[in-house]
């Protein structure tokens, strides 16, 4: 299927699923999912997509928020707050989670840290990190979680507290913020800063959009940096006015 398909059908999925149901919400991630590039990570990081690409296809946002939170009670999801502003959190499925996570520390003197971190703190909380006092209780010491945030399970949120994290979103990061500021630059050089969808498909892929056009495009429009405005042509990609 060619990458227009793939992106049309997102387009026309988006207005199937304005009511916002728990199944939509559920599609949506599972569309977006797909979409992740393992591959381009080395089959460190499990699927990850960011809350706001959901909201490119499901147009209700309090019933996207809240699913994922039932979601996230019910131990399915985990979020994770991935350092690109306060509001953006990272989604991602608790199996694949704790798959990829042991997968990674498999040999390491770290391992069974790990899994006790993982069995512990992360399976008695569903929050987005944890207070010095919270990790004490649950028998993590200094040294334990200094070892943590050197495997990139834990990062500083402030004095005495931490965030939740997975081995290898700062590669995450960096990929997600180039293929932004390629196709940004691509729509801001456009005439009227504007591209019809199929154009922009039908050209090479621009350097830093590795990470893939479509999860590209669905960061785009969820956070509102985008328009998509239909055309008798297609969508239109809009620069959204600053």
């Amino acid at each position: 299927m060619s990458r227009r398909r793939r992106y049309g059908d997102g387009i026309e999925a988006k207005r199937r699923r304005r009511d916002g149901s728990p199944g939509a919400v559920e599609a949506a991630l599972g569309a977006l999912g797909a979409l992740f590039p393992i591959g381009l990570f080395g089959d460190l990081l499990p699927p990850l997509v960011l809350r706001h690409q959901l909201y490119s296809i499901v147009s209700d946002r309090t019933a996207v928020d809240r699913h994922l939170d039932r979601l996230r009670a019910d131990g399915r999801i985990r979020l994770l707050h991935v350092g690109l502003g306060s509001d953006t959190l990272g989604v991602v499925c608790v199996d694949a989670y704790r798959e990829k996570v042991l997968a990674g520390a498999a040999g390491s003197p770290r391992a069974p840290l790990i899994r006790r971190f993982l069995d512990g703190a992360v399976a008695a909380s569903p929050a987005l990190g944890y207070e010095e006092r919270e990790l004490k209780e649950w028998g993590f010491g200094d040294r334990d979680i200094t070892q943590l945030v050197a495997a990139g399970l834990l990062t500083l949120r402030d004095a005495g507290s931490w965030w939740l994290s997975v081995p290898g979103l700062g590669r995450f990061i960096r990929a997600i913020l180039r293929g932004r500021g390629a196709i940004l630059s691509r729509l801001r050089r456009a005439r009227h800063r504007e591209l019809l969808l199929e154009e922009l498909q039908e050209r090479r892929a621009p350097p830093g959009a590795a990470i893939g056009l479509s999860f590209i495009l669905h960061d785009l429009l969820g956070a509102q940096l985008v328009l998509s405005v239909p055309t008798t042509s297609g969508p239109m990609l809009r620069l959204a006015e600053p």
